[in-house]
Protein backbone atom coordinates (compact mmCIF):
# COMPACT_ATOMS: atom_id res chain seq x y z
CA UNK A 1 0.00 0.00 0.00
CA UNK A 2 1.13 3.51 -1.07
CA UNK A 3 2.73 5.67 1.87
CA UNK A 4 0.08 8.81 1.56
CA UNK A 5 2.04 12.11 2.48
CA UNK A 6 -0.93 14.38 3.57
CA UNK A 7 -0.03 17.91 4.58
CA UNK A 8 -2.69 19.02 7.03
CA UNK A 9 -3.74 23.16 7.91
CA UNK A 10 -4.87 24.01 10.59
CA UNK A 11 -4.86 26.50 13.48
CA UNK A 12 -2.77 24.40 15.48
CA UNK A 13 -0.90 26.72 17.94
CA UNK A 14 2.70 27.76 18.39
CA UNK A 15 4.85 25.72 21.09
CA UNK A 16 5.44 29.41 22.51
CA UNK A 17 1.93 30.31 22.71
CA UNK A 18 1.42 27.91 25.61
CA UNK A 19 -2.04 26.97 24.19
CA UNK A 20 -3.83 23.46 23.99
CA UNK A 21 -4.35 22.80 20.58
CA UNK A 22 -7.82 21.90 19.43
CA UNK A 23 -8.75 18.54 21.76
CA UNK A 24 -10.04 16.55 18.28
CA UNK A 25 -7.37 17.36 16.01
CA UNK A 26 -4.84 16.45 18.89
CA UNK A 27 -6.64 13.12 19.17
CA UNK A 28 -6.72 12.43 15.41
CA UNK A 29 -3.01 12.91 15.12
CA UNK A 30 -2.38 10.79 17.85
CA UNK A 31 -4.48 8.12 16.06
CA UNK A 32 -2.41 8.80 12.24
CA UNK A 33 1.05 8.64 13.96
CA UNK A 34 0.17 4.94 14.93
CA UNK A 35 -0.10 4.25 11.03
CA UNK A 36 3.43 5.21 10.02
CA UNK A 37 3.50 2.99 7.24
CA UNK A 38 0.22 3.86 6.23
CA UNK A 39 0.25 8.09 5.95
CA UNK A 40 3.34 10.48 6.45
CA UNK A 41 1.94 13.74 7.84
CA UNK A 42 2.73 17.44 8.25
CA UNK A 43 1.32 19.64 10.48
CA UNK A 44 1.02 23.46 8.82
CA UNK A 45 0.45 26.42 11.34
CA UNK A 46 0.91 29.74 11.94
CA UNK A 47 2.73 31.79 14.88
CA UNK A 48 3.38 35.63 15.61
CA UNK A 49 6.50 36.96 17.00
CA UNK A 50 8.33 33.92 15.84
CA UNK A 51 12.04 34.02 15.96
CA UNK A 52 12.82 33.09 12.32
CA UNK A 53 9.93 32.85 9.31
CA UNK A 54 9.83 29.80 9.22
CA UNK A 55 10.03 26.71 12.21
CA UNK A 56 10.45 23.37 11.77
CA UNK A 57 9.44 20.66 14.98
CA UNK A 58 8.86 17.00 14.71
CA UNK A 59 7.24 14.96 17.86
CA UNK A 60 6.00 11.33 17.53
CA UNK A 61 6.82 10.64 14.23
CA UNK A 62 4.74 13.95 13.01
CA UNK A 63 6.21 16.64 11.37
CA UNK A 64 5.18 20.36 12.20
CA UNK A 65 5.80 23.53 10.17
CA UNK A 66 4.98 27.02 11.54
CA UNK A 67 5.18 30.12 9.77
CA UNK A 68 5.55 33.43 10.89
CA UNK A 69 2.31 35.78 10.98
CA UNK A 70 0.92 38.95 12.17
CA UNK A 71 -0.36 39.25 15.20
CA UNK A 72 -4.49 39.15 15.99
CA UNK A 73 -4.48 42.92 16.03
CA UNK A 74 -2.51 43.47 13.01
CA UNK A 75 -4.50 40.46 11.43
CA UNK A 76 -7.90 42.52 11.62
CA UNK A 77 -6.14 45.70 10.80
CA UNK A 78 -4.98 44.07 7.31
CA UNK A 79 -8.25 42.09 6.99
CA UNK A 80 -6.65 38.89 7.17
CA UNK A 81 -4.63 39.78 3.84
CA UNK A 82 -0.95 39.47 4.92
CA UNK A 83 -1.03 36.03 6.95
CA UNK A 84 -3.08 34.62 4.22
CA UNK A 85 -1.30 35.84 1.98
CA UNK A 86 2.02 34.29 4.01
CA UNK A 87 0.10 30.81 4.02
CA UNK A 88 -1.06 30.67 0.51
CA UNK A 89 2.96 31.60 -0.99
CA UNK A 90 4.05 28.82 1.38
CA UNK A 91 1.51 26.22 0.30
CA UNK A 92 1.92 27.39 -3.71
CA UNK A 93 6.00 26.76 -3.08
CA UNK A 94 5.26 23.13 -1.71
CA UNK A 95 2.14 21.95 -2.72
CA UNK A 96 4.33 19.11 -5.08
CA UNK A 97 5.98 17.50 -1.89
CA UNK A 98 2.43 16.00 -0.69
CA UNK A 99 -0.33 13.93 -1.87
CA UNK A 100 -3.06 15.33 -0.80
CA UNK A 101 -3.95 18.78 1.37
CA UNK A 102 -6.40 18.78 4.81
CA UNK A 103 -7.58 21.88 5.39
CA UNK A 104 -9.49 21.83 9.23
CA UNK A 105 -11.77 24.42 8.79
CA UNK A 106 -12.89 27.78 6.70
CA UNK A 107 -13.06 30.01 10.00
CA UNK A 108 -9.30 30.99 9.73
CA UNK A 109 -9.23 31.42 5.75
CA UNK A 110 -6.94 28.42 5.58
CA UNK A 111 -8.66 27.13 2.24
CA UNK A 112 -7.30 30.11 0.19
CA UNK A 113 -4.01 28.52 0.34
CA UNK A 114 -5.31 25.80 -1.93
CA UNK A 115 -7.35 27.89 -4.36
CA UNK A 116 -6.24 26.54 -8.05
CA UNK A 117 -3.64 24.16 -6.78
CA UNK A 118 -3.78 21.00 -8.86
CA UNK A 119 -2.87 19.36 -5.90
CA UNK A 120 -5.91 17.73 -4.58
CA UNK A 121 -7.19 19.58 -1.21
CA UNK A 122 -10.24 18.44 1.35
CA UNK A 123 -11.51 20.63 3.53
CA UNK A 124 -13.70 19.46 6.83
CA UNK A 125 -16.07 21.70 7.82
CA UNK A 126 -16.12 23.06 11.01
CA UNK A 127 -18.88 25.81 11.35
CA UNK A 128 -19.97 28.21 8.60
CA UNK A 129 -18.66 32.33 9.74
CA UNK A 130 -21.80 33.24 7.38
CA UNK A 131 -24.32 30.96 8.91
CA UNK A 132 -23.01 32.18 12.29
CA UNK A 133 -23.24 36.02 11.47
CA UNK A 134 -26.68 35.32 11.02
CA UNK A 135 -27.44 34.84 14.47
CA UNK A 136 -25.16 37.12 16.03
CA UNK A 137 -26.65 39.32 18.66
CA UNK A 138 -26.39 42.84 18.51
CA UNK A 139 -23.81 44.58 20.98
CA UNK A 140 -20.51 42.75 19.63
CA UNK A 141 -19.71 45.21 16.90
CA UNK A 142 -16.01 43.75 16.90
CA UNK A 143 -17.17 40.08 16.23
CA UNK A 144 -19.08 41.38 13.59
CA UNK A 145 -17.02 43.29 11.95
CA UNK A 146 -14.41 40.10 12.17
CA UNK A 147 -16.89 37.50 10.97
CA UNK A 148 -17.70 39.88 8.23
CA UNK A 149 -14.08 39.59 7.08
CA UNK A 150 -13.96 35.98 7.37
CA UNK A 151 -16.94 35.76 5.43
CA UNK A 152 -16.09 37.31 2.68
CA UNK A 153 -13.27 34.66 2.34
CA UNK A 154 -15.86 31.67 2.20
CA UNK A 155 -18.40 33.13 -0.08
CA UNK A 156 -15.26 33.66 -2.51
CA UNK A 157 -13.44 30.88 -2.35
CA UNK A 158 -15.67 27.45 -1.04
CA UNK A 159 -17.33 27.51 -4.27
CA UNK A 160 -13.52 26.14 -5.75
CA UNK A 161 -13.44 23.70 -3.31
CA UNK A 162 -14.30 20.28 -4.72
CA UNK A 163 -14.37 17.83 -1.81
CA UNK A 164 -15.27 18.31 1.96
CA UNK A 165 -15.39 16.62 4.86
CA UNK A 166 -19.12 17.17 6.71
CA UNK A 167 -20.48 15.24 10.00
CA UNK A 168 -24.21 16.51 10.34
CA UNK A 169 -27.54 16.73 7.78
CA UNK A 170 -26.95 20.48 8.02
CA UNK A 171 -23.19 21.23 7.50
CA UNK A 172 -23.77 18.42 4.24
CA UNK A 173 -26.58 20.79 2.69
CA UNK A 174 -24.48 23.98 3.76
CA UNK A 175 -21.56 22.35 2.01
CA UNK A 176 -23.72 21.43 -1.11
CA UNK A 177 -25.39 24.85 -1.66
CA UNK A 178 -21.65 27.09 -0.92
CA UNK A 179 -19.53 24.57 -2.95
CA UNK A 180 -21.98 23.40 -6.08
CA UNK A 181 -20.88 19.97 -7.32
CA UNK A 182 -18.48 19.46 -4.82
CA UNK A 183 -18.07 15.62 -3.30
CA UNK A 184 -18.82 15.04 -0.08
CA UNK A 185 -17.42 12.59 2.56
CA UNK A 186 -18.96 11.25 5.94
CA UNK A 187 -16.42 11.47 8.93
CA UNK A 188 -16.81 12.18 12.44
CA UNK A 189 -14.35 14.25 15.02
CA UNK A 190 -12.53 12.74 17.42
CA UNK A 191 -13.48 12.48 21.07
CA UNK A 192 -10.56 12.76 23.63
CA UNK A 193 -10.31 9.23 25.01
CA UNK A 194 -10.37 10.21 28.36
CA UNK A 195 -14.32 10.59 27.79
CA UNK A 196 -14.93 7.03 27.12
CA UNK A 197 -13.43 6.37 30.52
CA UNK A 198 -16.82 7.38 32.31
CA UNK A 199 -19.96 5.83 32.80
CA UNK A 200 -22.53 8.27 34.69
CA UNK A 201 -24.89 7.07 33.00
CA UNK A 202 -24.06 3.50 35.74
CA UNK A 203 -24.29 5.62 38.40
CA UNK A 204 -27.10 6.82 40.63
CA UNK A 205 -27.88 10.75 40.27
CA UNK A 206 -25.48 13.11 42.34
CA UNK A 207 -26.94 14.42 44.99
CA UNK A 208 -30.68 14.08 44.61
CA UNK A 209 -31.68 16.58 46.99
CA UNK A 210 -29.59 19.51 45.16
CA UNK A 211 -28.59 18.72 41.14
CA UNK A 212 -25.91 20.43 39.85
CA UNK A 213 -26.43 21.66 36.06
CA UNK A 214 -23.32 21.67 33.74
CA UNK A 215 -22.80 24.79 31.61
CA UNK A 216 -19.28 24.70 29.45
CA UNK A 217 -20.04 27.78 27.40
CA UNK A 218 -18.56 30.08 29.80
CA UNK A 219 -20.17 33.85 29.36
CA UNK A 220 -20.05 33.31 25.27
CA UNK A 221 -23.55 35.01 24.47
CA UNK A 222 -23.50 32.60 21.49
CA UNK A 223 -23.60 29.55 23.86
CA UNK A 224 -26.22 30.17 25.60
CA UNK A 225 -24.84 31.83 28.86
CA UNK A 226 -27.47 34.31 29.24
CA UNK A 227 -30.35 31.92 28.98
CA UNK A 228 -28.79 29.45 30.95
CA UNK A 229 -28.64 31.85 33.92
CA UNK A 230 -32.28 32.87 32.97
CA UNK A 231 -33.59 29.48 33.15
CA UNK A 232 -31.16 28.28 36.24
CA UNK A 233 -33.46 31.25 38.08
CA UNK A 234 -36.63 29.61 37.03
CA UNK A 235 -35.24 26.47 38.25
CA UNK A 236 -34.38 27.79 41.39
CA UNK A 237 -37.78 29.06 42.33
CA UNK A 238 -39.18 25.39 42.47
CA UNK A 239 -36.19 23.11 43.55
CA UNK A 240 -32.68 23.35 45.11
CA UNK A 241 -29.75 23.15 42.43
CA UNK A 242 -26.80 24.82 41.74
CA UNK A 243 -24.98 25.70 38.38
CA UNK A 244 -21.67 24.77 37.35
CA UNK A 245 -20.38 27.42 34.70
CA UNK A 246 -16.67 26.70 33.02
CA UNK A 247 -15.07 28.90 30.35
CA UNK A 248 -13.62 31.68 30.13
CA UNK A 249 -16.00 33.82 32.61
CA UNK A 250 -15.19 37.54 33.70
CA UNK A 251 -17.19 36.97 37.35
CA UNK A 252 -18.64 40.35 37.12
CA UNK A 253 -20.17 39.79 33.20
CA UNK A 254 -21.81 36.99 35.13
CA UNK A 255 -23.31 39.06 38.13
CA UNK A 256 -24.08 41.84 35.94
CA UNK A 257 -26.48 40.00 34.08
CA UNK A 258 -28.05 38.27 37.66
CA UNK A 259 -28.88 42.00 38.57
CA UNK A 260 -29.60 43.35 35.41
CA UNK A 261 -32.50 40.63 34.86
CA UNK A 262 -32.92 40.69 38.90
CA UNK A 263 -32.68 36.57 38.86
CA UNK A 264 -33.07 36.87 42.48
CA UNK A 265 -34.01 33.42 42.98
CA UNK A 266 -29.64 32.51 42.56
CA UNK A 267 -28.22 32.58 45.57
CA UNK A 268 -24.26 33.09 46.40
CA UNK A 269 -24.01 29.52 46.61
CA UNK A 270 -26.07 28.50 44.26
CA UNK A 271 -23.71 29.24 41.24
CA UNK A 272 -19.72 28.19 40.98
CA UNK A 273 -17.55 29.88 38.26
CA UNK A 274 -14.72 27.65 37.71
CA UNK A 275 -12.69 29.15 34.65
CA UNK A 276 -11.14 26.47 32.36
CA UNK A 277 -10.19 22.81 33.76
CA UNK A 278 -7.61 20.19 32.97
CA UNK A 279 -9.35 17.03 31.60
CA UNK A 280 -9.78 15.08 34.98
CA UNK A 281 -10.98 18.30 36.23
CA UNK A 282 -13.82 18.39 33.37
CA UNK A 283 -13.94 14.83 34.51
CA UNK A 284 -14.88 14.96 37.97
CA UNK A 285 -17.37 17.62 37.22
CA UNK A 286 -19.51 15.24 34.67
CA UNK A 287 -19.27 12.60 37.73
CA UNK A 288 -20.79 15.35 40.19
CA UNK A 289 -23.01 16.53 37.78
CA UNK A 290 -26.65 16.21 37.00
CA UNK A 291 -26.77 16.88 33.12
CA UNK A 292 -25.31 18.80 30.53
CA UNK A 293 -26.74 22.23 29.32
CA UNK A 294 -26.46 23.81 26.17
CA UNK A 295 -28.75 26.17 25.04
CA UNK A 296 -26.58 27.65 21.81
CA UNK A 297 -27.58 29.61 19.15
CA UNK A 298 -25.84 28.45 16.59
CA UNK A 299 -23.22 24.95 16.32
CA UNK A 300 -22.61 22.14 14.08
CA UNK A 301 -21.46 19.32 15.91
CA UNK A 302 -20.51 21.06 19.67
CA UNK A 303 -17.92 18.38 21.10
CA UNK A 304 -19.20 19.30 24.75
CA UNK A 305 -22.48 17.67 23.64
CA UNK A 306 -20.58 14.81 21.72
CA UNK A 307 -18.08 14.47 25.23
CA UNK A 308 -21.32 14.59 27.48
CA UNK A 309 -22.67 11.70 25.64
CA UNK A 310 -19.90 9.36 25.29
CA UNK A 311 -19.42 9.85 28.97
CA UNK A 312 -23.15 9.33 29.86
CA UNK A 313 -24.21 12.40 30.62
CA UNK A 314 -27.76 13.59 30.11
CA UNK A 315 -27.82 16.48 27.67
CA UNK A 316 -30.25 19.55 27.55
CA UNK A 317 -29.96 21.15 24.38
CA UNK A 318 -31.23 23.75 21.41
CA UNK A 319 -31.60 22.01 18.19
CA UNK A 320 -29.74 24.04 15.89
CA UNK A 321 -27.56 24.34 13.19
CA UNK A 322 -26.31 20.53 13.14
CA UNK A 323 -27.27 19.58 16.89
CA UNK A 324 -30.10 17.71 15.32
CA UNK A 325 -27.98 15.04 14.04
CA UNK A 326 -26.42 14.74 17.56
CA UNK A 327 -29.38 14.55 19.61
CA UNK A 328 -32.99 13.16 18.85
CA UNK A 329 -35.40 14.65 21.16
CA UNK A 330 -36.43 12.27 23.97
CA UNK A 331 -34.44 9.05 22.30
CA UNK A 332 -30.58 10.09 23.24
CA UNK A 333 -31.26 13.82 24.78
CA UNK A 334 -33.97 16.70 25.79
CA UNK A 335 -34.54 19.67 23.17
CA UNK A 336 -35.72 22.97 23.84
CA UNK A 337 -36.62 26.05 22.06
CA UNK A 338 -33.57 29.09 22.98
CA UNK A 339 -36.55 30.29 25.35
CA UNK A 340 -35.27 30.09 29.16
CA UNK A 341 -39.12 28.69 30.07
CA UNK A 342 -38.45 26.08 27.74
CA UNK A 343 -35.08 25.31 29.02
CA UNK A 344 -36.40 25.31 32.40
CA UNK A 345 -38.97 22.82 31.68
CA UNK A 346 -36.82 20.40 30.30
CA UNK A 347 -34.16 20.17 33.42
CA UNK A 348 -37.27 20.33 35.75
CA UNK A 349 -38.95 17.45 33.85
CA UNK A 350 -35.61 15.37 34.44
CA UNK A 351 -35.41 15.98 37.56
CA UNK A 352 -39.06 14.55 38.00
CA UNK A 353 -38.22 11.42 35.79
CA UNK A 354 -35.04 9.70 37.06
CA UNK A 355 -36.14 6.80 34.63
CA UNK A 356 -35.96 8.99 31.74
CA UNK A 357 -32.66 10.48 32.67
CA UNK A 358 -31.18 7.19 32.64
CA UNK A 359 -32.72 6.03 29.29
CA UNK A 360 -31.62 8.67 27.78
CA UNK A 361 -28.44 9.12 29.07
CA UNK A 362 -27.30 4.97 28.66
CA UNK A 363 -28.76 5.31 24.67
CA UNK A 364 -26.48 8.61 23.91
CA UNK A 365 -23.41 6.71 25.66
CA UNK A 366 -24.66 4.25 23.10
CA UNK A 367 -25.02 5.77 19.84
CA UNK A 368 -21.88 8.19 20.95
CA UNK A 369 -19.51 5.76 21.65
CA UNK A 370 -20.37 3.96 18.27
CA UNK A 371 -20.32 7.63 16.48
CA UNK A 372 -16.98 8.33 17.98
CA UNK A 373 -15.13 5.52 17.95
CA UNK A 374 -11.51 5.89 17.42
CA UNK A 375 -10.70 2.68 15.12
CA UNK A 376 -13.65 4.20 12.69
CA UNK A 377 -12.84 7.84 12.45
CA UNK A 378 -9.46 6.88 11.76
CA UNK A 379 -9.75 4.54 8.86
CA UNK A 380 -12.61 6.38 7.55
CA UNK A 381 -9.68 9.26 7.45
CA UNK A 382 -7.25 6.99 5.68
CA UNK A 383 -10.45 6.10 3.06
CA UNK A 384 -11.22 9.34 2.27
CA UNK A 385 -7.35 10.41 1.09
CA UNK A 386 -7.34 7.36 -1.00
CA UNK A 387 -10.96 7.71 -2.61
CA UNK A 388 -10.14 10.99 -3.32
CA UNK A 389 -6.54 10.01 -4.70
CA UNK A 390 -7.97 7.17 -6.60
CA UNK A 391 -10.93 9.56 -8.31
CA UNK A 392 -7.90 12.32 -9.21
CA UNK A 393 -5.81 9.37 -10.93
CA UNK A 394 -9.28 8.00 -12.89
CA UNK A 395 -9.83 11.53 -13.99
CA UNK A 396 -13.48 11.30 -13.36
CA UNK A 397 -15.67 13.74 -11.54
CA UNK A 398 -17.54 10.57 -9.88
CA UNK A 399 -17.79 10.91 -6.05
CA UNK A 400 -15.59 7.70 -4.44
CA UNK A 401 -18.36 5.57 -2.71
CA UNK A 402 -16.29 4.29 0.19
CA UNK A 403 -15.75 7.46 1.07
CA UNK A 404 -19.38 9.22 0.79
CA UNK A 405 -21.43 5.82 1.21
CA UNK A 406 -22.52 6.56 4.85
CA UNK A 407 -24.85 9.66 5.55
CA UNK A 408 -25.19 10.85 8.97
CA UNK A 409 -28.18 9.67 10.98
CA UNK A 410 -29.37 11.59 13.60
CA UNK A 411 -29.15 9.69 16.85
Amino acid sequence: MKLLRILWLTAHPHPNEGEVGTPWIISLIAQLARRPNEIALTVLGTGADMAEPVEYYEADGVNYIFLNTPGRRQDLVTLFSRRVAILRAYVRHHHEEYDLIHVHGSESQLHVATAGLPTPALLSVQGIVWEYLKVLPFGDPLRRFMWLAASYYELRYLRQVRDVSCRTTWDTALSRRLSPGCHVHINWEMIRPQFFELNCAAEPAPEPGRPHFLFLGGAQVMKGFRETLEAFNLIRQQIPAKLIIVGQTQPERVHRHIRRKRLTAIGPDDLELRGMQSIDELQELMRQSFCLLHPSYIDNSPNTVCEAQVAGLPVVVTLVGGVGSLVEHERTGLAARLDPRAIADQVLRLCADEPLRQRLAQEAMRVARERHDPATITQRTLDIYRAILAREKAGTGAPAAPAAAAMPVAS
